[in-house]
């Protein structure tokens, strides 16, 4: 009677162990893809796709100091197509990260977001959420500023507006 009763105590015990090993290890599997795949504000993300970047920008700040901002024109991609290969620049003089959101005409509606992109890096092609139809429209690259410190501040930033030709 002794025996079958530590028997059941041994069974219950290992029983036990076995499900608390499978959690910690459900949990730790489920950490090491979260923090692989995570985006936080607490966290410093660069934009894999950025690249080296040397072009030269129109210097229009009267000498004064800050952070320097490109200018678009006119821009052209194909309809249908989700892949642009539109140049998304920060400057190698400035002094913080640039984040590139991208909304066309009066839309809320991002159709990409940039990771933060380094001084003198930039990010040559990318994929936007859903293509367009010919015509032209008014492209909104609103270009967000943050210090290059773990708190990433929020500095000024821009909305350069150009014109979109769908062809």
């Amino acid at each position: 009677m002794q025996k079958q009763k530590n028997s059941r105590r041994i069974g219950l015990i290992l029983i036990v162990i076995i499900i608390a090993a499978a959690a910690v290890a459900v949990g730790a599997f489920l950490a090491v893809r979260n923090s692989d795949n995570a985006q936080s504000t607490q966290g410093i993300v660069l934009d894999d796709a950025a690249e080296d970047w040397s072009g030269e920008t129109e210097d229009l700040s009267d000498g004064q100091q800050g952070i320097k901002i490109p200018g678009y024109g006119d821009i052209t991609v194909y309809a249908g197509e989700t892949d642009w290969k539109i140049t998304l620049a920060n400057p190698e003089d400035n002094n913080c990260y640039f984040r590139y959101t991208i909304t066309i005409d009066d839309s809320e509606t991002p159709i990409y977001e940039s990771d933060l992109i380094e001084p003198g890096k930039a990010v040559r092609e990318f994929e936007v959420t859903e293509p367009l139809e010919a015509g032209d429209y008014e492209i909104h690259l609103n270009i967000s500023a943050f210090t290059m410190d773990e708190s990433l501040t929020a500095l000024n930033g821009a909305d350069v507006k150009a014109v979109l030709h769908v062809i």
